[in-house]
């Protein structure tokens, strides 16, 4: 395993092939940690002309993945089918802000021959870059509290408005899950400084060639994130 990784934005319609990679990738990851199954990796967002793939390519390969998935009238959010029926509040929130662009980042997941290369960091951050050329004004998550030290400094706040002061039972009875948003995705005033400079300065060239250490591994990537 080498140290060079294109980082490819696509719309799941639009490639197929890359698609159905992602979805074995996911689910590969999610039978590692005992679960069969969470709303996000459900395969019909690969028909979804709103969801679009982030991803981290070597040689072909999908190491890791995220999603950021546009609410519509025919296409409602993962987190609605994982927890909206817990809580209808969440339902009623996200139809009332459709129209201001709703997105969900979701189905992050990256292979274990990847481990402590960072490629999380970079695909959740990556994702949040892209935003505004999407048209999401306020993003979505369901967050576990193994993945909260990723989407703190990312800018999410928990929504304590939801569920047990925030709490949902999922996607097992071992997890509890949280419904974070970012609702500034332009200036990111509840972004780390880290994570905001790495963020606006893809922002500044979605296609460009970066250098960048996130743990111990330098990593060469080329970033191609115009659709």
């Amino acid at each position: 395993m080498h140290n060079e990784f294109e980082i490819l934005m696509f719309r799941a319609i639009d490639h197929p092939q890359l698609s159905e990679q992602y979805v074995h990738g996911h689910r590969d990851v999610l039978l590692t940690f005992g679960i069969k199954s969470v709303a996000s990796s459900n395969p019909s967002w690969t028909t979804n002309p709103g969801s679009h793939c982030l991803v981290a390519i070597q040689d072909g390969i999908i190491y890791g993945g995220i999603r950021i998935d546009i609410l519509s009238q025919e296409y409602p959010l993962p987190l609605q089918d994982g927890v909206g029926h817990l809580d209808p509040n969440i339902n009623i929130e996200l139809q009332k802000r459709m129209k201001e662009g709703i997105g969900e980042q979701c189905g992050l997941w990256n292979s274990h021959k990847i481990k402590g290369f960072g490629i999380s960091w970079i695909l959740v951050n990556t994702s949040i870059a892209v935003l505004p050329t999407l048209g999401v004004a306020h993003l979505y998550g369901l967050a576990s509290d193994y993945s909260m030290f990723l989407f703190r400094p990312a800018g999410f706040r928990i929504q304590t408005r939801f569920g047990s002061n925030g709490d949902f039972v999922y996607p097992t009875n071992d997890y509890i899950a949280r419904v974070v948003t970012i609702e500034d995705v332009e200036q990111l005033s509840d972004t780390a400084e880290n994570e905001r400079s790495f963020i606006k300065t893809l922002r500044t060239n979605l296609n460009q060639m970066m250098e960048l250490k996130v743990t111990n591994v330098q990593l060469s990537l080329n970033f191609n994130l115009k659709i």
